[in-house]
């Protein structure tokens, strides 16, 4: 055999083994792409209200959750007096009482010359329904108002969030008599929608495999195919601790359940029973000829 001859398959087989890695080596870089970029995303913080005056206090606004379930979001609040309210060692040189628009932590003191705390707050959601998982999205209203000694003090918020299942973008930032009052909308981050959704395709592929098991059964006229009634009953238990399993623990009734859940569950379920009656009524008509 001459090396021409030779050469085409051998080129063929290289390829067989090229594509596929060049293809997975591009889908796993897409993939780590968005991982860095929530990542970036997640460090990140953004300064808002009056940074520029000298004489401010910068509030530290870290989100630790966003709760839909109860329609709250807790985070830790501090300070960082400057200019003329801090003293030497950077504390408040005067008492500063920062008010916030929350049902917990709406007020909070700061005492003179000692290092200013670590305060919990929960603020409400002002918008967003859970059961429109995986596609909630929710607005949070936020509002500062600083004083120290009976006056009115600029406020500069440093906004940062660690909360891995939503990701916060503050806008409408604005002062008004001294008040400073922004919003932020909250949506699912890209790795916990993806792995949503994930889970709704992988529904729909379960249960269109169930219906093509039942229908090569009932087709077939093949009776009661054990196999495949083993294979669909399996499908039906396993799909509740699957749907269970996403991430944010989204009640019962929400868009995951309409859109993947109820009618993977439904078509599984009757494809189960089509193959148990019709293959029923094949064997008995097997029996009945074989008697016959």
């Amino acid at each position: 055999m001459s090396e021409e001859s030779t050469a085409g398959p051998r080129r063929r087989r290289w390829l067989w083994v090229a594509v596929p890695a060049v293809l997975a080596l591009g889908i796993t870089a897409a993939s780590l792409s968005v991982y860095f970029a929530e990542r970036a995303q997640s460090q990140s913080q953004q300064v808002l209200g009056d940074a520029g005056s000298a004489d401010r206090v910068d509030v530290l606004f870290y989100v630790q959750k966003l709760d839909p379930v109860s329609q709250t979001l807790s985070a830790q609040v501090s300070i960082d007096p400057k200019g003329r309210l801090a003293d030497s060692d950077g504390n408040p040189a005067k008492d500063i009482t920062v008010h916030l628009a929350a049902f917990k932590g709406d007020t909070l003191t700061f005492k003179a010359a000692k290092f200013p705390t670590v305060n919990d707050v929960q603020v409400p959601l002002s918008d967003g329904v859970i059961t429109d998982y995986p596609f909630d999205s929710y607005k949070v209203d936020f509002a500062f108002y600083a004083e120290s000694a009976g006056d009115t003090a600029p406020v500069a918020v440093t906004f940062a969030s660690g909360d891995t299942f939503f990701a916060l973008n503050p806008r409408d930032s604005k002062t008004t008599d001294g008040v400073f009052t922004f919003s932020a909308d909250a949506g699912r981050t890209a790795g916990m929608f993806a792995f949503a959704v994930f889970i709704m395709l992988f529904m729909w592929c379960l249960s269109v495999a169930a219906v093509i098991a039942a229908t090569f059964a009932i087709a077939g006229r093949h009776g009661l195919l054990w196999p495949s009634m083993s294979f669909m009953g399996a499908l039906l238990f396993a799909l509740v601790p699957l749907r269970n399993a996403v991430p944010g623990g989204p009640p019962i009734g929400s868009v995951i359940d309409f859109a993947a859940f109820f009618i993977a569950e439904a078509l599984i379920s009757l494809s189960l029973i089509c193959t148990v009656v019709i293959g029923y009524r094949v064997e008995l008509r097997k029996r009945a000829e074989a008697a016959a």
